[in-house]
């Protein structure tokens, strides 16, 4: 602990381009009287300046290279020196490969609580992986997992976890910056290059082979056959985008759909869209779903992972089945068809629901709460040692 009497937390992560996670804005915004909060991150970022840094909080690279290779022990002692230190009291750490270093470096420099942090499904698919989580889980004081789905498949696919190790911490978002973007609809139709008498359906995330692309592609191609004035807005990118446009350039539909990058201000393009469509095949809690029932579009996904978590009693949005192009085309269209006294009913459920479940002001105070709990219990088994040192029976 820190001689000011805070908790010094540390949050671990892989590499850093820049982006923002849910967890780090929830540490960022924990009480500063109470927690001091350090970013740790195994690779250098694609650009030195970052929102933490810029914050006031301490930001350390164990390499200025982003590929990490194979476990480095150089990293594993420069690690185990950050953390004594500091005298980080939790270090939270965040999938697999940091899992690896922060309870390895965690244990040899005996910081009081290491959490691992598990973000999506199958993240124990072989032998190899299955055995390594045996040792961390084992080390780790807490697993904590993004989603009910998550917690589950975490315990169908390890060997000896119990149950109460596991806590879950579901993805946040920023509610007001989503759900009042001041920006009007037909200024975000511009920013996307639509005009304003356009049907839009929009998906947001990495082009990646989870995401399920090629599924959402065929979809629209159906839905347009009978909406010749719907368009497809696909924000991100990633290693898919070339094979997914060079597709596109084969089809009727072409012009229909736009490919537009990685766009930082997606809070302005969601007031845009009319319906969001998430096609994924594999999912933790994707926190662009909430982004998009905050701001009030209705949401169309695959049911997969975390996701039916999110949409309640299944009155927040439409799932279908993942890899099933022909019910997600009828699901599109369904929003369409529905009234639009229905429709607004159930866009306001959805934006409730995550003001109410999954704003950061909701999600800071579980994370401090579990921080608080799990360093006054390490305290309590401290004290007790040492009553028991000081006074043997």
């Amino acid at each position: 602990m820190a001689n000011d009497g805070k908790i010094t937390v540390a949050l671990l992560w892989k590499a850093s381009g820049g982006n923002v996670t849910s967890v780090n804005d929830l540490a960022g915004a924990l009480d500063g009287d109470r927690f001091d909060v350090v970013f740790i991150f195994l690779g250098g970022p694609a650009e030195k300046a970052t929102w933490m840094e810029q914050g006031g909080h301490k930001v350390f690279y164990l390499s200025d290279k982003r590929r990490l290779g194979l476990l480095s022990p150089a990293k594993i002692l420069k690690l185990i020196r950050i953390l004594r230190l500091h005298r980080v009291d939790i270090l939270h750490c965040h999938n697999h490969k940091a899992n690896v270093y922060g309870v390895l470096a965690g244990t040899l420099a005996r910081t009081p609580v290491v959490l691992a942090q598990i973000h999506g499904l199958e993240r124990a698919r072989n032998l190899r992986r299955k055995i390594t989580n045996l040792l961390l889980f084992r080390k780790a004081r807490r697993i904590v997992a993004v989603a009910d789905a998550v917690q589950e498949d975490v315990l169908a696919n390890n060997w000896r976890v119990p149950r109460e190790k596991l806590f879950v911490l579901e993805n946040s978002v920023d509610y007001a910056r989503f759900a009042d973007p001041s920006i009007s609809r037909s200024e975000a139709r511009r920013l996307l290059g639509i005009e304003l008498g356009a049907v839009v359906f929009g998906t947001i995330g990495r082009l990646a082979p989870t995401k399920g692309l090629p599924y959402l592609i065929r979809a629209f191609s159906v839905v347009w056959r009978d909406v010749p004035a719907a368009h497809l807005v696909v924000l991100g990118d990633g290693p898919c985008r070339g094979e997914l446009e060079r597709h596109v350039a084969q089809m009727h539909c072409r012009d229909a759909i736009h490919f537009l990058g990685y766009q930082p201000n997606v809070e302005h393009l969601l007031k845009g869209m009319d319906v969001f469509v998430l096609s994924s095949v594999a999912e933790g809690m994707p926190r662009v779903i909430l982004e998009a029932m905050a701001a009030g579009v209705p949401c169309v996904s695959t049911a997969v992972g975390g996701i039916p978590e999110m949409f309640g009693d299944g009155t927040l949005g439409v799932l279908v089945p993942p890899r099933d192009p022909e019910k997600l085309a009828a699901a599109m269209t369904g929003w369409l068809n529905m009234s639009e006294l229905e429709r607004q009913e159930r866009v306001e459920k959805a934006k409730d629901h995550a003001r109410r479940h999954h704003s950061h002001e909701v999600l800071v105070a579980k994370l401090s709460r579990l921080y608080e709990s799990e360093f006054s219990a390490c305290r309590a088994r401290k004290d007790a040692v040492a009553d028991t040192v000081l006074h043997p029976h």
